[in-house]
């Protein structure tokens, strides 16, 4: 299996280890977004953004309605601090995973260069030269698309989230307000 991967490491040449770079850095900021998501619906389930001045500062016996200004301001902050967080990250992820397979098609163009120069050199050109180009033309496809195809879809899931869970902050925010206005 190692020798395999290592085969196939060299046989995808620079561009191969640019896919793999580009494939961290693609899988460990939706996992960091997914996380955050997480966390953020969390926060709202319990609603953990409704702070202690939009209960307002009466007694319990007192039934002080909270500001509705109060409100929307823990609103904005939570949507500012948390929500945000996320969405500023979406289409960071989807130029990323875009480049995935035009990267990949770099290696495909580098590997056919290899292949048409193996070919050139006349009948006495070695079959390796001609059979290594075609390898990293395909291997460096291969991986730009199979980097990009399953990102792709955890982007659509993860932006499907995000709205999702903006519109429950919504929600909760028009039924709190609808309480402090009798």
């Amino acid at each position: 299996m190692i020798h395999a991967i290592q085969l196939t490491l060299r046989e995808g040449g620079l561009t191969l280890y640019a896919l793999l770079a580009l494939a961290a850095a693609i899988y460990a900021i939706l996992f960091s977004a997914w996380r955050h998501l997480a966390s953020a619906q969390k926060s709202i389930a319990s609603k953990k953004w409704l702070t202690a001045t939009t209960v307002g500062k009466a007694l319990p016996w007192q039934r002080k309605a909270p500001d509705p200004r109060e409100l929307q301001r823990s609103f904005a902050s939570f949507e500012l601090d948390e929500m945000a967080w996320i969405e500023r990250r979406i289409p960071f992820l989807a130029v990323l995973i875009t480049a995935a397979p035009l990267l990949g098609l770099l290696g495909t163009v580098a590997g056919m260069l290899v292949t048409f120069s193996g070919m050139a050199a006349g009948s006495d050109a070695p079959i390796d030269t001609i059979s290594t180009g075609i390898s990293t033309a395909l291997v460096t496809t291969q991986a730009g698309l199979v980097i990009a195809i399953p990102a792709a879809f955890l982007l659509a899931l993860l932006k499907r989230q995000s709205e999702t869970t903006h519109l429950q902050l919504q929600a909760q925010l028009h039924e709190r307000l609808a309480d402090t206005n009798p």
